[in-house]
């Protein structure tokens, strides 16, 4: 030890003028930056009046006219017929040289000063001024003739109180252009980054009375700052306390005494602040000796909250949902960080009252400031222990039962001793999935589909299946189930997909299409286009020869980042098919804004035509479709009359064991042969219904 202090003491006093310059130097950077924010030459300048605009008159165009004085501009607009939302005002257009739009920036503006006047000879009447910046949106192409394509953006003032200073803030989207054109919420806000035009304006919130108006215009200046005093604060705010975190850190290694500290930090979580399952553990030691409810809650839309927004915004949802059920002392409840998605609530009761209201919260949502109002998508489980259990047997129970629930349910499950013969029996058909892949021991069926109006097969569906003897006592549906909760799905479906691939390579017929089910979640991953592409050029297949097909619910509960992944599949040339429509929350008004190429009816319509409300539905979902110029495929087609029906309805395409059962590829190739060349294909499957 002795020889280490000399060592010891050289690295503290080395750290001591380290941290002094360091601090001078930021010193001296914090001063000039600061100095530079609130100097002239931050300041940047525009006037309106004086940039070679082109300037017309806005509004009553053929009551008003305008001149250029010393002063600035006059306006004079006569009225004697008023006009809803007709306006009276001066437009200054940008242009270039060649007369198109020059479209300048003004994200960085900071405040407007303006001076104007308005005489009226309608007496008593005190009428504001408006300022309004016309800009593009760049999400539809510009018109313009239409007001749509435009964003109005304006700020009112009085002008009797001579020159105005108007801070960016008070400049809003036009309420009128929002609601006339429906504006969505995320296009709606204001944007003045590609200005067409400013227009200075006489009260545009409703018509102006009869009368002669006078509109003077001194001066009309666009002020904004190189760099923003507040961006310079907010960056020594963040700077200062960073470096001296880092000095206080660097103390809080060296000195032994702060070990206890490291470790009490070594029981919470770094970005929630919540106790860890490491600080769990540690209070309730061994055996409990009082009873203690933990609920698992599982955040199922996690990911994609944390790749369209960040990791702290879906903390701080998760705090601002959950962190109110924590603030009732009688309670005693708090939170547990167990992995990114899964949150834990600890309480000492039991009220499935209160696991209600979590639900409730959950779905209600909160209004996250500059992103809007965002929820959480979650499922609960929820297990009560009593004395004489361990933390480590609630947190299998709550796991047990959050995995009891259903991916398309919604709510919780406590957990029941009978729910542990279904959780084994998922991890006895995950294990027998993971040995089944590993020898390669499943093989593909094809449901073909029959064009009834060219009396020839036009495709076929891609069903999956086993040959691994533990599993062929299980539907497909539940192992692909299991598949999806164990993270296998992705290595079966482009299993699936390359086997499909291969098929069409030695189908070769002419507009065959093969369809394949695609698990929803892969379309949340914007890298299965990416996969899928090069699936295709690897076999040189033709894209339109694939079809993935994705359940409705998808389509309901589809965010930005999914719409990103359905376009690339779309830009590929693949089609898109809506499986099982009518089976989920999906209305008809939906199907006119799927992103689809197909649509296939459900097999629970088809199995009731009989009932006339069946009936109509399927006549409305068939004329919808093609009004959208969608297939439609009647799924579930076992006789003759359903056939019958179903064409009399406008269906062309059907499936079914009216058709065929599901077989090899050799077996199919065979039935499209004998399709082909049987003109009477229809009354044969007629006759064997």
């Amino acid at each position: 030890m002795v020889s280490r202090t000399p060592s010891s003491l050289h690295s503290a006093l080395f750290s001591l003028h380290l941290y002094k310059y360091a601090f001078s130097g930021l010193a001296f950077i914090s001063l000039m930056l600061v100095t530079f924010s609130y100097s002239p030459f931050n300041l940047v300048i525009e006037d309106v009046l004086a940039n070679g605009s082109v300037v017309d008159v806005a509004g009553y165009r053929e009551e008003s006219q305008f001149e250029k004085t010393k002063s600035g501009y006059v306006l004079d607009c006569s009225v004697s017929e008023p006009r809803l939302f007709e306006l009276c005002g001066l437009k200054f257009k940008y242009t270039g040289a060649d007369n198109t739009l020059s479209l300048p920036s003004y994200a960085n503006l900071d405040e407007v000063e303006v001076d104007a006047f308005i005489e009226s000879d309608n007496p008593g009447a005190q009428h504001r001024a408006g300022v309004t910046f016309i800009s593009l949106r760049d999400d539809v192409e510009y018109d313009e003739n239409d007001l749509s394509t435009k964003r109005f953006q304006s700020v009112y003032f009085l002008p009797d109180d001579g020159v105005q200073l108007i801070n960016r803030e008070r400049i809003v989207v036009d309420a009128w252009w929002e609601k006339l054109y429906q504006v969505p919420y995320d296009i709606a806000a204001s944007d003045l980054s590609a200005v067409a035009s400013i227009l200075v304006s006489v009260e545009t919130l409703n018509k102006l009375d009869p009368g002669r108006y006078k509109l003077y215009l001194n001066s009309l200046l666009l002020k904004h700052h190189i760099i923003t005093p507040a961006s310079v604060n907010l960056f020594l705010a963040l700077i200062w306390p960073a470096v001296m975190l880092v000095f206080l850190c660097h103390f809080v290694i060296v000195k032994r005494v702060e070990m206890q500290k490291l470790q009490l930090l070594a029981d919470r979580d770094p970005d929630s602040g919540f106790i860890n399952l490491n600080g769990l553990k540690r209070l309730y030691p061994g055996k409990l000796n009082n009873p203690l409810t933990i609920v698992n809650i599982r955040v199922r839309n996690y990911l994609a909250l944390q790749r369209e927004f960040s990791k702290e915004t879906v903390t701080s949802l998760i705090k601002a949902t959950f962190g109110p059920f924590t603030q009732d002392k009688h309670r005693e409840a708090f939170l547990v960080r167990k992995q990114d998605e899964n949150i834990l609530l600890v309480l000492k009761d039991f009220d499935e009252a209160f696991f209600g209201n979590l639900i409730s919260a959950s779905q209600k949502g909160v209004n996250i400031p500059s992103l809007g109002h965002l929820r959480l998508d979650v499922k609960l489980g929820i297990a009560r222990g009593e004395r004489g259990m361990t933390v480590d047997e609630l947190l299998a129970q709550t796991t047990i039962a959050i995995d009891a629930i259903m991916d398309n349910e919604h709510g919780y499950k406590i957990y029941q001793p009978e729910l542990k013969k279904e959780y084994r029996q998922a991890r006895f058909v995950e294990q027998e999935l993971r040995i089944a892949l590993a020898n390669k021991a499943f093989h593909l069926v094809f449901m073909p589909v029959y064009d009834s109006e060219e009396n020839r097969i036009a495709g076929a569906e891609v069903l999956l299946r086993t040959s691994h003897l533990p599993l062929k006592s299980f539907s497909p549906e539940v192992y692909i189930r299991v598949a999806e909760k164990a993270g296998l799905i992705r290595e079966i479906d482009f299993w699936v997909l390359e086997q499909a691939i291969l098929a069409l390579q030695k189908i070769q017929q002419p507009d065959f299409v093969l369809s394949v089910n695609i698990s929803s979640k892969e379309l949340m991953d914007t890298r299965f286009a990416e996969e899928l592409s090069r699936l295709i050029d690897q076999y040189h297949v033709r894209p339109g020869s694939l079809c993935l097909e994705v359940t409705e619910t998808f389509f309901i509960d589809v965010n930005t980042i999914c719409f990103e992944s359905i376009q690339a599949i779309r830009n590929l040339g693949v089609k898109l098919s809506l499986d099982d429509f009518g089976t989920g929350h999906a209305s008809l008004q939906h199907l006119l804004n799927m992103p689809v190429n197909e649509i296939k009816i459900d097999r629970s319509f088809v199995w009731t035509l009989e009932s006339e409300k069946s009936a109509v539905i399927v006549d409305a979902i068939v004329s919808i479709a093609h009004i959208c110029q969608y297939d439609v495929v009647a799924e579930g087609v076992e006789t003759a009359e359903q056939l019958d029906k179903l064409i009399a309805l406008g269906c062309r395409y059907f499936q079914g064991y009216l058709i065929a059962k599901p077989d090899s590829l050799d077996a199919l190739l065979r039935f499209c042969h004998e399709v082909r060349h049987s003109p009477a294909m229809i009354q044969k499957i007629r006759a064997t219904g």
